[in-house]
């Protein structure tokens, strides 16, 4: 058997969607399995075990490209594809191949929300849906048996690395100060994580960076005002972030990538969000993830951070590597 997995960005999306992916493995364990996804997340992809092979969609606008892209999953013959993007150009993609024209190949088992697919998800509400919930929803309507999970939360172990090269100190606290420049609005400033950072180092724990090439001006805001700071910033991959944050006292951060990771391992995860998206939705969820929101994220206060951190630390003041 042959089955399509498609799930593009971000990287907090396919973290969401890791528990739907293992569902998938453990439902067809003998069945090929493709995932289609960005450049980006094609390593990670390829850690995840749950996948035997991983293909690129640029997501390119050019028309011969898009062609090519479609006559390549056409050519495969899937038995099933699973549409966890759910998109407008997914869509595309089913209306390219998925119907059944006299003469034509057999249509796959599509499980989505495309115009006329086997396993359609129609319900009004799924866009309020949080992704746990909708992705569970959506694999039930196709006839996997979840064994009464409502929700599918992120599968993470097997996310493993090496991260002795680190050399990381024995409390720390993982700061995400920036996201992609795309996101910039969602940004607590950097103002108030040089001062988060200062009153951490205060407390005789250090303060430990992450960030890339987007986040270098807040970076360099923070270690001017908090020099003690451990840098990491272009320094990790994604896995290597997953595996710090597993030994962390706690990770503070925006709505950004890393902090879902975070989130996702089991550190506990203080996560500043605005109304850029609905938390409801979108937000990591379980009793180690606290949310605080505020609808223009500039006006959350530093009190109200460490309020909410004081918990985390009261719980996990010890911790061994």
């Amino acid at each position: 058997m042959k089955i399509l997995v498609i799930k593009h960005g971000a990287l907090g999306d396919i973290i969401n969607g890791t528990g739907a992916f293992s569902a998938i493995r453990q439902a067809f364990p003998k069945a090929m399995i493709t995932f289609l996804t960005e450049p980006a997340y094609e390593r990670l992809a390829w850690e995840t075990g749950f996948f035997d092979d991983v293909w690129i969609d640029t997501r390119s606008k050019n028309p011969f490209k898009i062609w090519a892209l479609c006559q390549k999953l056409k050519a495969q013959k899937f038995d099933w594809v699973f549409d966890l993007q759910n998109s407008k150009r997914t869509c595309w993609y089913f209306q390219f191949f998925g119907r059944r024209f006299p003469g034509s190949e057999p249509q796959p088992q599509w499980s989505g929300i495309a115009l006329r697919c086997s396993h359609p998800q129609r319900r009004p509400d799924r866009r309020q849906l949080h992704a746990f919930l909708r992705f569970a929803d959506q694999l039930k309507i196709a006839g996997l048996n979840l064994q009464d999970q409502e929700a599918l939360y992120p599968e993470m172990s097997w996310l493993k690395a090496d991260i002795r090269r680190f050399a990381l100190p024995e409390k720390f606290i993982v700061l995400v100060p920036g996201s992609s420049k795309r996101g910039a609005y969602k940004r607590w400033p950097a103002e108030g994580y040089g001062k988060l950072a200062q009153w951490i180092r205060a407390h005789n724990v250090t303060p430990v960076l992450i960030g890339g090439p987007d986040e270098a001006d807040v970076i360099a805001s923070i270690r001017f005002v908090a020099p003690q700071v451990f840098d990491l910033s272009g320094q990790t991959s994604f896995l290597e972030i997953g595996e710090i944050a597993k030994y962390a006292l706690a990770t503070i951060g925006n709505d950004t990538g890393p902090v879902h990771l975070a989130a996702a391992v089991g550190c506990p995860t203080l996560i500043l969000w605005s109304k850029a998206s609905s938390p409801e939705v979108f937000a990591p969820r379980g009793q180690h993830v606290k949310v605080l929101f505020k609808a223009d994220i500039k006006t959350l206060s530093m009190e109200e951070i460490l309020q909410a951190l004081q918990p985390f630390l009261e719980e996990r003041t010890h911790h061994e590597r």
